[in-house]
C-alpha cells in the first residue's frame, strides 16, 4: 500500500512538474518575434494534409508551413507543437486545436477553422457527447478569428457547437467541394481507370459512418447479409464498401466479384463514379448533393444512434430512409431509378448555398489580408 500511494504521489507531482515545464515554455514562444507565416495544423494524417487543408495551402501564396500529426502527441512534439502556434501569425487548422486549452494566442494572431464536414447535420463539439467537459470544449474553440461554413443556416449551428459568436461563423463554403465544380469528370474516370470493370454497370456507394458511445468508438455491425446480397446483384450492378477511416475493421470477410472494399480510396471520387450513395449519418451526403448524385439511408441502428440532429429527421433527409437490410438493393434500384430531385435541391439550397466552386479563393482572400 505504501509503495503504491508513493506511485501515485510521484506520478502527481510528475504531471505539475510537467505542465510547469510546459507553461515557462509557453512564455518562452511568446517572448519569440512573430513570424508573418500560415501554419497548417492538423491531426487528420501524418505528414500530409487533406481535403480543405490542402486545396488553401496549394492556392496561398505566403510563408506557410504545415504541422501534420495525428494525436497522440509525445512531449517532444507537443512542444514543437506549441513553438510554430505561438510564433505563426495566421493559424490554419481543421479539426480540434487542443493546445488553445492551455494557452493564450497573442491578440496580434489569428486563427482560421476550416471544420472537415460540410453543413450542420449531426451535432457535434458542444452539442454532442464528448469525453471532454463543457469548459474544455469551449476553450478548445474560443479563439478562433473565422470559422467556414457552407451556407447561411449553419451558421447558428457551428456558434452553438464551437460556442463562438455567429459573426464569426462565415458561410464562404468549404474547399473540398470546390473540386466537384471543375473535376466531376476527372474524379470519375480515375475510378474507371483503376476499375474498368465499373464502367457501364450500376454502382451502389456504400459509405457509412463510425458509431460511438459516450464518447467511445464502437464496432458497427451493419447487419447485412453479404451472401444473399452478392447473389442478388445483377451481372451489371456493383456493391462498393467505403467504410469512414475510424472504421478500422471489416465488414466482408468473404472474396465476391461484385462486392468490393475500397475503403483505401478517395471517397470522393468514389462518389463521383456511383449511381447511388448509401449511408446512414455521413456528411458524405454533401458531396452527394453537389454531384447530383441521388442518395438513401440505411440506418438500423436508428433508435440507438446516440447523436442528435440539426435537422428534422428523417424528414429534412435527401433521400428515403430504411431500417432493413431486405430493402437495400430494391431501394437503390429505385433510388437510381427515380432520384429524389425536388428532395435532393431542397437540401442543397439550404445547407449548400455558399459552395460555388469559389470556397478556396474566398478563404485565401482572407487570409492574405490577415497577412497585410
Amino acid at each position: 500500500m505504501k509503495s503504491l500511494i508513493k506511485k501515485l504521489l510521484a506520478n502527481r507531482i510528475g504531471q505539475k512538474l510537467i505542465n510547469l515545464v510546459y507553461k515557462i515554455w509557453c512564455l518562452l514562444c511568446k517572448m519569440l518575434p512573430l513570424k508573418n507565416r500560415v501554419l497548417f495544423f492538423t491531426i487528420r494524417a501524418n505528414g500530409k494534409l487533406l481535403d480543405n487543408a490542402k486545396s488553401v495551402y496549394d492556392s496561398l501564396n505566403a510563408d506557410k508551413m504545415i504541422f501534420a500529426h495525428m494525436l497522440p502527441h509525445s512531449h517532444s512534439l507537443s512542444f514543437k507543437a506549441l513553438f510554430f502556434l505561438l510564433t505563426s501569425k495566421v493559424i490554419v487548422t481543421d479539426d480540434y486545436l487542443r493546445y488553445s486549452r492551455y494557452t493564450k494566442f497573442r491578440k496580434e494572431q489569428k486563427v482560421f477553422q476550416i471544420w472537415h464536414a460540410c453543413g450542420s447535420f449531426k451535432m457535434f463539439g458542444l452539442d454532442a457527447p464528448s469525453k471532454l467537459t463543457t469548459e474544455q470544449e469551449k476553450a478548445t474553440h474560443s479563439q478562433y478569428s473565422a470559422v467556414a461554413v457552407t451556407g447561411e443556416e449553419c451558421r447558428k449551428h457551428y456558434a452553438g457547437a464551437f460556442g463562438v459568436s455567429e459573426d464569426i461563423c462565415l458561410p464562404v463554403g468549404l474547399p473540398r467541394t470546390d473540386r466537384l465544380f471543375t473535376d466531376a469528370e476527372n474524379m470519375r474516370n480515375s475510378v474507371y481507370e483503376r476499375h474498368p470493370e465499373f464502367r457501364g454497370k450500376s454502382i451502389y456507394l456504400y459509405c457509412p459512418t463510425f458509431r460511438e458511445r459516450d464518447g467511445e468508438k464502437l464496432v458497427y455491425n451493419p447487419e447485412i447479409d453479404w451472401d444473399k446480397l452478392s447473389e442478388s446483384l445483377l451481372d451489371d450492378e456493383f456493391f462498393i464498401i467505403r467504410r469512414h477511416p475510424l472504421m478500422n475493421y471489416p465488414f466482408i470477410n468473404n472474396v465476391y466479384n461484385n462486392i468490393y472494399d475500397l475503403s483505401d480510396e478517395s471517397t470522393l471520387e468514389l462518389t463521383a463514379a456511383s449511381d447511388v450513395i448509401i449511408t446512414d449519418y455521413s456528411s458524405v451526403i454533401y458531396d452527394a448533393c453537389l454531384l447530383n448524385v441521388p442518395m438513401m439511408f440505411y440506418c438500423p441502428d436508428v433508435k440507438e444512434y446516440e447523436r442528435g440532429f440539426y435537422l428534422k429527421f428523417p424528414e429534412d433527409l435527401p433521400g428515403a430512409l430504411i431500417t432493413d437490410s431486405e430493402d437495400l438493393l430494391s431501394m437503390a434500384r429505385q433510388t437510381k431509378e427515380k432520384p429524389p430531385v425536388d428532395r435532393i435541391e431542397r437540401f442543397r439550397n439550404r445547407q449548400l448555398n455558399a459552395c460555388d466552386g469559389h470556397a478556396t479563393e474566398r478563404i485565401v482572400k482572407i487570409i492574405e489580408d490577415w497577412m497585410k
